[in-house]
């Protein structure tokens, strides 16, 4: 058995331990809510991983501007096909131990297991194309304002009535 890899982070910003302990939850009576409007095996999902996965031979995630810039984080997405396998993809994220994901992908983004619900009738279809972002995003607003309309364009261009965020 392996040692356990123990991954701080906090390590590239030390300060934003304090502003986000100190941060409040949301009032879960002010969140915007819409109710599913037909069962879930009836529904066209995908998957948003926050664990910056792109496939091979696309552009990478900008990790030399976070490295330079501890407390900015990429704003941008990728986007994956269901069809994309274990290999095809990199998994590649500063502050999560990717070691997990590069031997089952399914631990943040689980194709696999969706796939399986797919085939038994546990959700109408995965949609063809998802996505993959960073989790570590303090420069939340481009995120917010550009990156999340443009796959909520995608997904409504695909008929995806749900999406699935997988944060890590």
């Amino acid at each position: 058995m392996s040692p356990v890899t123990k991954v701080d982070g906090y390590v590239y910003y030390p300060g934003s331990k304090t502003r986000i302990d100190a941060m409040r939850p949301a009032d879960p009576a002010k969140t915007p809510w819409t109710p599913l409007g037909k069962p879930l095996s009836e529904c066209k999902v995908t998957l948003v991983s926050t664990a910056g996965i792109f496939m091979k031979g696309d552009v990478s995630f900008d990790y030399e501007r976070e490295w330079r810039e501890p407390h900015w984080g990429d704003p941008t997405h990728r986007e994956i096909p269901k069809t994309a396998a274990q290999d095809d993809c990199e998994y590649t994220h500063l502050h999560i131990n990717t070691e997990y994901l590069q031997k089952d992908r399914n631990v943040a983004f689980p194709v696999d297991i969706f796939l399986d619900y797919e085939r038994e009738g546990k959700i109408g279809a995965l949609a063809d194309t998802l996505y993959s972002t960073m989790g570590y995003t303090p420069n939340f607003h481009p995120l917010m304002k550009k990156t999340a309309p443009l796959m909520a364009e995608k997904m409504h261009s695909e008929g995806v009535d749900a999406a699935f965020l997988i944060p890590v």
